[in-house]
């Protein structure tokens, strides 16, 4: 499936590719946390962690670039208050990992699934209602110009690729993609989606994504 050619379009349509990922990752995690991988347990947590993380910064690019650009002419102070309810909860998350992944006796997974659990409502409302928050013809309707959307974009995607950590982030992303979206999504060169990604980034939780997810 190809990329919009309608600039309008674009914003939202890689908002639902994204926010698709995030989805997946967190209905693996809900899965699996149920029966954790004990003989695995470093790479599932070393999942979980690239998810939270990916969320964390997928954010983090919004706020530092999405949101002050749309809040020229809409309001996105909603998703902003949302942004904060959820990060509070990826924060509690991230200090369980943490602490399991310096010492695994400390892994609790009955906690960090009653965490996940607790956390859908406010994560699956957030990422789909600000989806129809960016459609096509809102943005239209609030009045921007097509050549200042095209740059915001940009923006986002430098901003993405300047911040975060690739090792974890970028084979997330990737891994995550659905198969009619791998060649478009995200954009990036050739040489980074057949080769660099899946042979070098990819490589430090491929095992666990590959036995356990077989979405690589």
């Amino acid at each position: 499936m190809t990329t919009p050619t309608d600039t309008y379009e674009l914003l939202q349509f890689n908002m639902i590719r994204a926010h698709d990922t995030f989805k997946l990752g967190y209905d693996n995690i809900v899965k699996i946390i149920a029966d954790p991988p004990a003989k695995d347990l470093k790479n599932f947590l070393g999942y979980c962690e690239a998810w939270a993380v990916s969320v964390e910064d997928h954010h983090d690019s919004e706020e530092k670039v999405v949101f002050p650009f749309l809040n020229k002419k809409m309001d996105f102070s909603q998703e902003e208050e949302q942004h904060k309810v959820i990060h509070e909860g990826l924060e509690k998350l991230l200090g369980l990992i943490h602490a399991a992944q310096a010492d695994h006796a400390q892994f609790k997974a009955a906690e960090i699934r009653e965490l996940m659990i607790n956390f859908k409502e406010p994560l699956y409302a957030h990422l789909d209602e600000e989806v129809e928050h960016i459609a096509a013809e809102n943005l239209r309707t609030a009045g921007f110009e097509e050549p200042e959307v095209l740059a915001m974009i940009s923006q986002l995607e430098a901003h993405a690729k300047s911040s975060g950590n690739p090792f974890l982030q970028v084979p997330y992303m990737r891994s995550h993609t659905a198969p009619e979206f791998k060649d478009s999504w995200p954009p990036m060169p050739w040489v980074l989606r057949k080769v660099v990604i899946p042979f070098m980034l990819a490589k430090r939780y491929s095992g666990f994504v590959i036995s356990h997810l077989r979405l690589i």
